[in-house]
């Protein structure tokens, strides 16, 4: 199996959900909580995965001082 497709499995993705949750990570750049993924992530989860195997998946940027 190609690495990308195991970085995208269900279970990698859910994993690092979990991970990021138990170590109560703060908000982002995105503001968005570790509350909010679940649902945020449920509903955007495909389009997600399909934009990275397209090589179309579009990061924010990220400001550092």
């Amino acid at each position: 199996m190609e690495l990308i497709k195991v970085i995208l499995s269900d279970e990698n993705l859910n994993e690092a959900i979990k991970r990021v949750k138990s170590h109560k990570g703060a908000a982002g750049v995105d503001k968005m909580t570790v509350y909010e993924i679940d649902e945020y992530f449920e509903k955007n989860k495909e389009s997600i995965k399909q934009s990275i195997l397209e090589k179309k998946y579009k990061p924010q940027l990220l400001m550092v001082k």
